[in-house]
Parts: C-alpha cells; sequence; structure tokens
C-alpha cells in the first residue's frame, strides 16, 4: 500500500491525525525527490562520460553539462523537501477606515 492510500485511509477512517499524514506525505516526497536527484546524477555520469576520443573542448563541453544537469538534481531535491522555515501568520492588509 502506498503512503498516499495509507494517510487517506487514515483520514477517512479516523485512524490518522492530520498532522500524522501531512508528515507522512511530506516525508515521501521529500523521499521521492531524494531518489530522482540520485537517478538525475547517475543518468549525467552515464551520458556525459568523457570518450578517450573526446578532444579537451568536448570534454569541457561534456563536464558544463554535467554540472547543469546535477544542479538540477540538487534542485529537485531541495524543492521536494518542501520549505525551510514556517509559514508566517498573515495580517489583514484590508483597510475599512
Amino acid at each position: 500500500m502506498s503512503a498516499y492510500t495509507r494517510a487517506y485511509q487514515g483520514l477517512v477512517r479516523g485512524g490518522m491525525k492530520p498532522t500524522e499524514a501531512a508528515r507522512v506525505l511530506a516525508d515521501l516526497r521529500q523521499e521521492t525527490g531524494d531518489e530522482l536527484g540520485k537517478a538525475l546524477r547517475v543518468h549525467a555520469d552515464e551520458r556525459y562520460a568523457r570518450e578517450p576520443t573526446d578532444s579537451r573542448a568536448i570534454h569541457r563541453r561534456k563536464k558544463a553539462q554535467r554540472g547543469a544537469m546535477c544542479r538540477g538534481a540538487d534542485w529537485i531535491a531541495v524543492a521536494a523537501a518542501g520549505p525551510s522555515t514556517t509559514i508566517p501568520a498573515q495580517r489583514n492588509t484590508g483597510s475599512t477606515t
């Protein structure tokens, strides 16, 4: 059973508190982001590996492309982790005067 199904059934049947369901889903999201980031790094290593016939220019280009893909993998992991701080309370900006 997936974490999504477990959280949904726990909420519907009343066996799980909303905060616990949110924690389960946040953990799943972070785990998925970590796995995607790692897989993207492995793919970058395979795709942009140095070949014996590569010139220096081709190697530099592959190195830059691999770096860009790894930065994307890092971003995926950070974005999937969710906000790093709590959301501040909103103020009532509607003036009645």
